[in-house]
């Protein structure tokens, strides 16, 4: 006569460890997409890289346009056929490994074509773009199964934990990319730019990579407590940020330049952060994939700003790039104020 009620008390449990498997599985899987991409920071690492070339600054903030709007654009047009699938894991699963190809590409570029910087570049760029185009493919069923399998409670938690740990290994992989870099040598990408150019900075861009990778990670731990009170909080806090990182750019002198990194290891931290909460917290379920594709896609197209902001540091100099960045963190930080707050 008890049959039924342990049974249901056995169901319980096992959708609760579920629950926990999952938990575990998108923490580690953030880890180690954390530190893959690390040896691939579009801000430092390729830029950096862009620069030594002698690219051009259109070229330079194409670079993370590139990894950005790839990945985001498709979305809106992807949405709809994403929200009919039955079991979105399968479709991430298949995706994920096709994403690969674009930085086979990239690897063979640098073997094949490393004493010819133009057609290195051009293999860079398409393995970049390869590897962004199906990033957004696969982007769309992750945010799906994150949402359906943890609860809105924990999901700053998650991302907070995904960070920390992942954050920590690229914070060491900073070390090794500067022994890396030391013979090889709109604003976001440019900072590194700039090091390398104007400050002539470029054996310390291994340094700035890992003091970026430790503000990232321990700014988690902040962010995440003040996320379970409102995401709209952490993204007034990173907008501020992000609105005195191009300031300081340009105040501070070479010895110091690293405290621009901090800073933006920090605001991408808690921009990344309260954006993702924010819209999975707001967005109804049955509208969800909708609502971030079309967000995403809408983002990817501003991610070509850099471009813009390259051709202006050509024409004007970085000093006129960082205080135009300035102004329009300012206007997103007075947009943010203006937001609606979590139920």
């Amino acid at each position: 006569m008890w049959k039924g009620p342990r049974e249901g008390r056995s169901s319980i449990l096992t959708i609760l460890d579920l629950r926990e498997r999952n938990y575990r599985l998108a923490v580690l899987n953030g880890w180690l997409v954390w530190l893959g991409d690390t040896f691939l920071n579009p801000n430092i690492v390729l830029t950096s890289f862009a620069a030594k070339l002698g690219a051009p600054g259109a070229l330079i903030g194409l670079l993370p346009a590139l990894l950005q709007a790839g990945g985001m654009v498709p979305q809106a047009f992807l949405a709809p056929w994403v929200a009919r699938l039955p079991r979105k894991i399968v479709l991430y699963r298949k995706v994920a490994a096709l994403r690969l190809s674009g930085l086979v590409l990239m690897a063979l570029s640098a073997f094949l074509f490393g004493q010819n910087p133009s057609l290195l570049l051009l293999g860079f760029l398409l393995g970049l773009l390869l590897n962004a185009l199906f990033t957004g493919v696969s982007s769309l069923p992750f945010w799906e199964v994150v949402a359906k399998t943890t609860p809105q409670g924990r999901r700053a938690h998650l991302f907070s934990a995904r960070n920390l740990v992942g954050g920590l290994l690229a914070f060491l992989a900073g070390f090794l990319v500067r022994l890396l870099l030391a013979l090889a040598g709109l604003a976001e990408p440019f900072y590194a730019a700039y090091a390398v150019r104007a400050l002539g900075q470029g054996k310390e861009l291994g340094l700035y990579l890992s003091l970026y990778a430790l503000a990232f990670t321990l700014s988690n731990l902040l962010w995440a407590r003040m996320a379970e009170r409102g995401s709209k909080g952490v993204l007034k806090a990173g907008a501020f940020l992000a609105l005195l990182a191009p300031l300081l750019a340009l105040l501070l002198p070479p010895g110091l330049f690293g405290l621009v990194f901090l800073l933006q290891g920090a605001y991408l931290a808690a921009l990344g952060l309260a954006t993702t909460t924010y819209l999975l917290n707001l967005a109804p379920p049955e509208e969800r994939s909708a609502a971030i594709g079309l967000a995403n896609t809408l983002a990817g197209l501003f991610a070509f700003s850099p471009v813009l902001g390259g051709y202006l540091a050509d024409r004007q100099g970085f000093p006129a790039l960082f205080l135009l960045a300035a102004g329009l963190y300012a206007l997103a930080l007075y947009a943010g104020r203006r937001l609606p707050g979590e139920a």
